[in-house]
């Protein structure tokens, strides 16, 4: 009898364990969670390269193009 029982409660865990994984292995799923990993990463990678060129912005401004096409742009005003 206890056989018996312990096999029924492994089959219904079974059962719901393979229903889980229907659900998280489904397209809708896979199509939102890669739309959300995207806008993640892209926002993310737009922090960091901001906070890059902040850092960075006193050496790039000694660039000579980078110097003539701010003072060019400076001078519309």
């Amino acid at each position: 009898m206890d056989t018996d029982e312990s096999r029924d409660l492994i089959t219904e865990q079974l059962v719901e364990l393979n229903k889980k994984m229907a659900y998280q292995n489904s397209m809708r799923l896979t199509f939102l969670k890669g739309i959300i990993y995207g806008v993640g990463f892209f926002i993310g990678s737009a922090i960091i390269a901001t906070i890059v060129v902040g850092i960075l912005s006193p050496w790039i401004g000694e660039v000579d193009w980078v110097r003539d096409s701010f003072e060019r742009g400076a001078s519309f005003r």
